[in-house]
């Protein structure tokens, strides 16, 4: 998955070198999203995804200078839990990490448009932890995992999924790291603002083992050939370079 770039993601977030940017509290990140928009989730061959219909969703502020829409959210995992997320902290790994990716509406006419320019996206990062207790926003993704066991199965949600509880509560620690950096599955497009929280989702083990049984290859490839089950889908840290990490609050 090699790409050439110098702005490519993810990136190990060094805490002494990230810079405070007390204007990014200027114009705090607001967002809106809702519940009844979530249509359906998909397994992809390298991780499950939640389609979104984003049209009255919105976020902005923070680093961005522009509207952006939810076009969908994945998650990435380890095999066990001393790795899986894609961005680390002070080379420290989390179980997983959950990613919101958004489009710039204000200045293009569709996420295809959007893919291409190099503020086109916004995905909000948000790290996995594990908990005793388990989340109950996620158990409505988690509980639809066997019905999409291989690539290319989908199932729609029968109840609604708030994206809000993914996200930290305005009276949480709302700590977040921005830069400029690119998706992490090809095609790697240089495209993306990256604001990743410091403040986890907590889910429970038997709900990231659900996750852990999804497998990437389809029925039939299983039934002829075997296969491999969906772990360790994550892409490590690429060179940070000369570029600059941001820090609010």
């Amino acid at each position: 998955m090699a790409k050439e770039g110098v702005r490519q993601s993810p990136i190990d977030i060094e805490t002494d070198t990230a810079e405070k940017d007390d204007g990014l509290m200027e114009k705090p990140l607001k967002w809106t999203y809702s519940p009844e928009k979530v249509l359906h989730i998909e397994n992809t061959g390298h991780s499950w995804t939640v389609t979104v219909a984003g049209a009255d969703s919105s976020l902005s502020g923070g680093p961005l200078n522009d509207e952006f829409e939810l076009l969908q959210f994945h998650a990435h995992w380890g095999a066990d839990d001393d790795h899986g997320s894609e961005h680390t902290v002070d080379g420290q790994a989390y179980p997983g990490e959950l990613h919101l990716v958004h489009w710039n509406r204000s200045k293009y006419k569709s996420p295809a448009e959007a893919i291409a320019n190099p503020d086109g996206l916004a995905v909000l990062g948000v790290f996995i932890e594990v908990s005793e207790e388990a989340n109950p926003e996620f158990e409505k993704l988690c509980k639809l995992l066997d019905k999409i066991r291989f690539k290319n199965q989908k199932a729609s949600f029968t109840e609604p999924v708030d994206v809000l509880q993914f996200l930290p509560a305005e009276d949480d620690d709302r700590t977040f790291w921005t830069y400029e950096g690119s998706l992490t599955t090809p095609p790697l497009l240089e495209s993306v603002t990256w604001i990743v929280f410091k403040k986890p989702i907590k889910v429970s083990e038997d709900q990231l083992n659900s996750m852990r049984s999804l497998m990437f290859c389809t029925l039939e490839t299983h039934e002829s050939d075997g296969g491999e089950k969906m772990v360790n889908n994550f892409r490590p840290p690429c060179p940070r370079g000369d570029r600059k990490i941001r820090r609010c609050c």
